[in-house]
């Protein structure tokens, strides 16, 4: 079965991204070929690699090719845009009247369907997070898939290292407190901030916070290939995620995933469980504080416990499993 994945962002990169590479595999694993649609101005006939994830790729199609799609096939759209930015402002809305489901993965992004009638979407839309039903009652709830890279299922990572962020250097991200933490611990417990930069904000905190801005390499931006993060995060005990989104919690990023993957243990703000969700404080430790992050970085986790909360996310990343989530995406998608 052909199957359609619309990704309308201007540009790669971020949990999206992710997502939709992700989507991509799980679609392929229960049983279905799907296609990466970007639409633009102009079509092509090529098939363009998407990121460097491997065996995913993409193609630019017309506004027009873009309705054949929906019409002759299942389609889901993966990634959001806001409408002022697309080929035409109420292309989304178009393609839903058309059958194409939606995924909806934070709160702001249905003010992007706020000009609808009541608010209502033509399609019900799928939601990768259980919190986010209380925006939307109707909408479904599918676990966003996680595709495992191999070697670590074996947790034979090194784990040398103390501590990493992958997160996103960004304001929701919350990376001061992070750094407020590094200027309480010497240098060899520090974290090293390795997610991707928005450069005037990182701008700022380095000016800020010279002295215990810790980073590997050259850059913050790691390949987009499933295994990259992993990898890295495979050279850690942990991974440290500050990340609070008002009204949303609970639910697993994909960053925390990566760790888990590499059998990396890690530490998130007690902000994220306001809300209740699949995410649990007994598949990741959790603190409160600057100080309180500080004070569990120089905690010497004994082997039993740290073995514990990597079993749990072991587990839990089962819950993501592409083949099983896969067709429960092909049956939204088939179905509204």
């Amino acid at each position: 079965m052909e199957v359609g994945i619309f990704f309308f962002r201007a540009g790669l990169g971020g949990g999206t991204t992710t997502f939709t590479a992700h989507l991509f595999k799980a679609l392929e694993a229960a049983g279905a070929s799907p296609t990466i649609y970007r639409v633009k101005a102009r079509g092509e006939q090529k098939l363009r690699p998407f990121g460097k994830y491997d065996g995913v790729q993409y193609q630019n199609i017309t506004l027009e090719q873009a309705r054949w799609v929906v019409k002759h096939q299942p389609t889901v759209m993966a990634a959001p845009e806001n409408p002022k930015h697309l080929v035409q402002p109420d292309l989304i809305e178009r393609l839903m009247r058309l059958g194409m489901r939606v995924v909806i993965h934070d709160p702001n992004e249905f003010k992007i369907f706020e000009h609808l009638k009541d608010g209502k979407l033509p399609t019900r839309p799928i939601c990768i997070r259980p919190s986010m039903k209380k925006f939307y009652p109707s909408a479904v709830w599918i676990p966003h898939p996680y595709m495992r890279v191999g070697k670590s299922k074996q947790a034979v990572y090194p784990h040398d290292q103390h501590a990493v962020s992958v997160a996103r250097i960004a304001s929701v991200k919350r990376p001061k407190i992070i750094l407020e933490a590094n200027r309480l611990l010497s240098k060899k417990l520090r974290v090293e901030l390795r997610g991707a930069e928005h450069r005037m904000y990182t701008y700022g905190l380095k000016e800020k916070y010279s002295d215990v801005f810790q980073q590997s390499g050259k850059t913050f931006q790691f390949p987009m290939t499933f295994d990259a993060p992993v990898d890295i995060c495979g050279k850690y005990r942990y991974n440290v995620d500050m990340t609070y989104f008002p009204d949303d919690g609970g639910g697993t990023q994909y960053a925390q995933m990566e760790a888990m993957d590499a059998g990396t243990v890690n530490i998130m703000h007690e902000d994220w469980f306001r809300v209740k969700g699949e995410l649990r404080t007994h598949h990741v430790a959790t603190i409160d504080s600057p100080v309180a992050l500080a004070e569990m970085l120089k905690y010497e986790m004994g082997n039993e416990e740290y073995g514990g909360y990597v079993q749990e996310g072991f587990a839990l990343l089962e819950a993501h499993e592409p083949r099983r989530v896969g067709k429960l995406y092909l049956k939204e998608m088939c179905h509204d």
